[in-house]
């Protein structure tokens, strides 16, 4: 007789970062087996970091960061050898910009739309080289986020 399989769910609640409790993204990563983890980790601290008021949750079976209640930065986990940040306004943004979000250039970053950027990294050594810059893309993005053009 063939056992099942134990599956562990993981609540989609945000919790604050701040916050002392453990957040999803926690129970979520405890038992990720992306073979980039480490740089998975490297840049969940840099947010946390950039921006340590965000709520902290999962989107798309990843760590996804909110702001007032509206989903900015997500991971994006598919590629094994990759790791890509989504910046974006939310699932259904209620106001488009007319132009970019912010301006805002750097070789591991593609502007696929006016209203969504996707930062890419392969390894530490990328995400060490990018860590100022992301840090200001990190903050830039979220104050844009905050006052959406009109």
């Amino acid at each position: 007789m063939k056992k099942k399989k134990a599956t562990q769910k993981v609540s989609k609640r945000a919790t604050t970062i701040a916050g002392r409790a453990e957040s999803t993204a926690e129970a979520f990563l405890a038992t990720c087996k992306h073979a980039l983890l480490e740089e998975i980790l490297a840049l969940r601290v840099q947010i946390r970091r950039a921006a340590p008021n965000l709520e902290e949750g999962i989107k798309w079976n990843a760590p996804s960061y909110r702001m007032a209640g509206e989903d900015r930065i997500t991971f994006n986990l598919s590629a094994k050898d990759r790791v890509r940040l989504i910046f974006h306004l939310g699932a259904k943004p209620k106001t488009r910009p007319k132009g970019r979000v912010i301006e805002f250039e750097a070789d591991w970053l593609e502007w696929p739309a006016e209203d969504r950027a996707i930062a890419t990294f392969a390894s530490m050594a990328e995400i060490r080289r990018a860590k100022p810059e992301l840090k200001r893309l990190v903050q830039g993005w979220l104050a844009a986020a905050a006052h959406p053009q009109d």
